[in-house]
């Protein structure tokens, strides 16, 4: 996506250890310069890299309307999941991602979060009813969850069409931009990129951003070739390569089987590209280190402004009043004691995880949504629960679909003999052949249910032994993570002791902008041994700009030459414990469901054997 790729890396390696430990360590830098509200967009900044460190490799799909971007990702989740309608396009952003459980979460404007289930989301995104208009008027994004194994590596976005702006130009969300891995820019074949779409794209390039140019219907141009050719003289130095595919013949292969067809579909180039960008991991490591390089530039320039302003400087005018008090240390404890209530809300959700569990259905939606509830035995026991699930299903359509074929005989029955097929004894008529025909089909169709509710009821029975071995289970798990919040909050409280020793060279912590003095110490004692390692993937210029900058940043000084270590704070300062008084403030609410909460109450009986007789 970004001229990065084209430009080797010395020393390059894996980032699998690096950003990890990188990201962690620009935690903590956020954690000290956030409680300063004069850097407050500086902080935003940084914790927008963490954000997009974290997040997997995010691939978006961009273009014009009606060039096949909607079909296109459906043809690399092999199936028809996203709605096509060429009269009403995509108009909320899509994020596909991986899940066990297939699903829709949609996220509204107001913040509300909203589960749906799969079949609602042509509902969400293209249909045309008033009632979906409504919803799409409120939705910000969607987030959809798929069982598809690309998925586990990328997140696909499927994006809404490119909007024309001031001056000609195409818009399109730059935070949005800013976030992915990857740009595929999506193009019909036989049809040109737009002026208004070039702009955009030397904007992007501008900025070291070059999308993969996909060509999409290759199938229905007679000369795709001599297109693809034409595009890549005409705009080529703006895009990082072309890849031409034809999504309908990928979703046809796919369908049918026809391996010949999918190689038609020259999908495989694209699969091909999107695992490349999954796994460079030294790639997106690189462009986090160079985000945060240009990020430590932004904030010397804040650094080197603020002594020159207030609040700053009636700050220090003040120094000497604020020396006497115990300000710092209460500074720092209230830093802490919000750690610690965070962990107090932690544990309190953790001590409510089943008090609104009361059905089946809502202790697999609670598995699902929290990890520490998750190993072997519980796995098993979702299994068994899921098929126990799948089995009344399958009963239910059976069952429905044997009423259906019943009321639709019965019906015509009545209007030849002029009762239904329950009335016992019926006279003679030149249908009767064909109803003893449809009345044999549906007693077959009795026994498949017949079958199909044995079925059902073993699988009960299996269900309802392993929920019974598996809530003691449960409630371990729940009690294991309630003692390791409490672990966390001794550890704190460990290390708040271990730190009073340090505390005298944090005395100038006594101002608003003491936590930038300490931001500094950090950049020079971990962040820069740290990004100075032989190891790390950086280039010469980039050490060399990064010393430069280390350098301007301690130069600053924002503790008045030393007035706040002069100070006599350090004799007010003590190590406080925190208290973490939870265990009668939130007692565990205990999962105890009944035979009778889990069991479906609502299995259509079985159909009674037809037995009709007709005069001979």
């Amino acid at each position: 996506m970004t001229n990065i790729d084209n430009t080797p890396i010395e020393n390059t390696t894996s980032a699998n250890n690096i950003l990890p430990q990188f990201v962690d360590q620009l935690r903590h830098l956020y954690g000290i310069i956030v409680q300063n509200t004069y850097v407050k967009d500086t902080a935003k900044h940084l914790n927008r890299i963490i954000q997009d460190a974290n997040n997997q490799t995010m691939i978006l799909i961009v273009g014009k309307e009606r060039v096949g971007k909607t079909t296109l990702v459906n043809g690399l989740l092999g199936r028809e999941i996203l709605s096509v309608d060429d009269q009403h396009p995509t108009s909320v952003n899509t994020f596909i991602r991986y899940g066990e459980q297939e699903e829709i979460k949609a996220y509204f404007l107001d913040g509300v979060v909203a589960v749906f289930d799969l079949s609602k989301l042509e509902l969400l995104t293209t249909g045309d009813t008033f009632a979906s208009q409504i919803l799409r008027e409120h939705l910000d994004y969607l987030e959809v969850y798929l069982k598809n194994d690309l998925l586990k590596s990328v997140t696909i976005i499927d994006s809404v069409s490119l909007e024309a702006g001031g001056g000609e130009m195409a818009y399109f969300s730059e935070a949005l931009m800013n976030r992915v891995d990857e740009i595929f820019w999506v193009l019909r074949a036989g049809s040109m990129a737009m002026d208004a779409e070039l702009l955009l794209i030397e904007t992007l390039k501008n900025k070291g951003v070059e999308p993969l140019c996909v060509i999409n219907g290759i199938d229905d141009e007679e000369h795709p070739t001599a297109f693809m050719e034409s595009e890549q003289q005409r705009i080529g130095h703006l895009m990082s390569d072309f890849i031409g595919i034809s999504a309908i013949n990928a979703l046809v292969a796919k369908r049918t089987d026809n391996h010949e067809l999918w190689q038609k579909s020259q999908y495989d180039q694209l699969i091909t590209h999107i695992h490349r960008v999954a796994e460079n991991s030294d790639k997106k490591t690189y462009a986090i280190l160079i985000r945060f390089l240009q990020w430590l530039e932004r904030f010397r320039f804040e650094l080197t402004v603020i002594p020159q302003r207030d609040p700053f400087q009636s700050a220090v005018e003040n120094i000497e009043k604020y020396a006497g008090d115990t300000q710092y240390e209460y500074s720092r404890y209230q830093r802490d004691l919000a750690i610690v209530k965070e962990y107090e809300q932690e544990y309190e959700q953790v001590a409510n995880t089943f008090k609104q569990v009361q059905t089946l259905y809502q202790l697999l939606q609670t598995i699902a949504q929290h990890d520490y509830l998750h190993d072997s035995k519980v796995e098993e026991f979702t299994e068994i629960a899921v098929h126990y699930q799948q089995m009344l299903r399958e009963y239910r359509n059976m069952h429905s679909e044997y009423l259906r074929e019943y009321e639709r005989l019965d019906a015509q029955h009545k209007k030849i003999h002029g009762k239904g097929l329950m009335k016992a004894f019926f006279g003679q008529h030149t249908q009767n052949e064909f109803f003893k025909e449809r009345v044999q089909k549906l007693n077959e169709q009795q026994e498949v249910c017949i079958a199909q509710y044995a079925m059902v009821q073993q699988a009960e029975v299996s269900m309802l032994q392993a929920i019974r071995d598996t809530q003691p289970v449960l409630i371990d798990l729940v009690k294991e993570r309630m003692s390791r919040i409490e672990q966390k909050v001794q550890k704190l409280n460990q290390q708040r002791a271990k730190d009073k020793r340090q505390l005298k060279r944090y005395a100038e912590k006594l101002n608003e902008f003491s936590c930038l003095i300490e931001a500094q110490g950090y950049i020079k004692e971990h962040l820069q041994p740290f990004l100075m390692n032989e190891q790390m993937p950086l280039k010469s210029k980039d050490i060399t700009m990064l010393e430069e900058t280390v350098q301007a940043i301690l130069a600053i000084d924002l503790s008045n030459n030393g007035l706040l270590a002069r100070s006599q704070m350090n004799n007010k300062m003590e190590s406080i414990a925190i208290p973490f008084d939870v265990q009668e403030k939130y007692p565990l609410q205990m999962l105890a469901l009944r035979e009778e909460d889990v069991k479906s109450n609502d299995i259509p009986e079985i159909p009674k054997k037809l037995v009709v007789q007709y005069e001979d």
